[in-house]
């Protein structure tokens, strides 16, 4: 009789034991701040060189605001069934960061929703990590840059592989600049709209070469200038893409490439008409 009794007394502990276990496991609370309309789950005050940013929204479009110093950047939000989930690197530096969630009411306001403040511990080079229209962490762009360099054995044929393929398969979107002349810059840019659509503008040519190329491993730079021209001055965008194997950069235009048919990757000539303003 005793042995019965220990033996339900063995039982009913080991339940028990594995009941509260499996509640503890079940009941994990994940934690949110919540502020006009959207939820965002709390993310730790330090952090390596980038920030995730998961949770949900009842607005129809919503961005992120970085702020570093007096440096600001905004990204675009990809919602689906209003859950979003974006990785943003934090490119301007050691120290703190201001995070916030900007929810759009009309036009071009926008209001604050949650905000988050953290401490970024590492630096992190820029140009070998996806940034706003440089979408390096794209799987479909991750998938194309190796196919793309498979084969290459040196960061100069990596680098020409993909502006071959830039220039052949992407054509200029001559509607997009036309409304970008007459003011109207509410288009959509970027690699990754460039490479779903196969065309666009100087910049998106820009942005999917860079994207590629991080992709693959290559540093680049997109690069914002001047186009020097027999009748003035006009904004361009195209590309500095470093070759390990030569210590240096090169000068890469596939807009130009792809337009003109004529080669603008490392040409010698290519400052004659290139002005640089600005790099990122």
């Amino acid at each position: 009789m005793k042995k019965i009794v220990s033996s339900i007394i063995m039982l009913v502990l080991t339940v028990i034991i594995f009941t509260n276990a499996g509640f503890a496991v079940t009941t994990t609370i994940t934690e949110y701040i919540k502020s006009n309309g959207v939820s965002l789950q709390k993310i730790p005050s330090d952090v390596e060189g980038k920030v995730t940013l998961t949770g949900e929204t009842v607005n129809s479009l919503i961005k992120i605001l970085i702020i570093k110093d007096d440096i600001q950047r905004w990204y675009e939000v990809k919602l689906v069934d209003g859950k979003f989930n974006e990785e943003i690197w934090l490119i301007d530096g050691k120290g703190k960061y201001q995070v916030s969630v900007l929810v759009h009411k009309k036009d071009r306001v926008y209001t604050f929703g949650p905000t988050v403040f953290v401490e970024n511990t590492v630096e992190v080079n820029r140009f070998t990590v996806p940034t706003l229209h440089v979408e390096s962490n794209n799987e479909d762009i991750i998938a194309l840059a190796q196919e793309l360099t498979k084969d290459a054995k040196t960061d100069r044929e990596k680098a020409e592989n993909i502006y071959n393929w830039v220039v052949n398969n992407i054509r200029y979107d001559y509607d997009k600049y036309l409304r970008q002349i007459n003011k109207n810059f509410d288009n959509i840019y970027g690699a990754l709209n460039t490479l779903e659509t196969k065309k666009g503008v100087c910049y998106d040519y820009s942005a999917l070469v860079a994207a590629l190329g991080r992709a693959s491993g290559l540093q680049v730079k997109m690069i914002k200038g001047n186009f020097i021209g027999t009748y003035g001055n006009e904004l361009h965008a195209w590309n500095e893409i470093y070759i390990s194997e030569e210590k240096r950069w090169i000068n890469v235009d596939s807009t130009f490439g792809s337009t003109l048919r004529t080669s603008y990757f490392d040409n010698r000539d290519f400052n004659k008409n290139h002005e640089k303003l600005e790099e990122y």
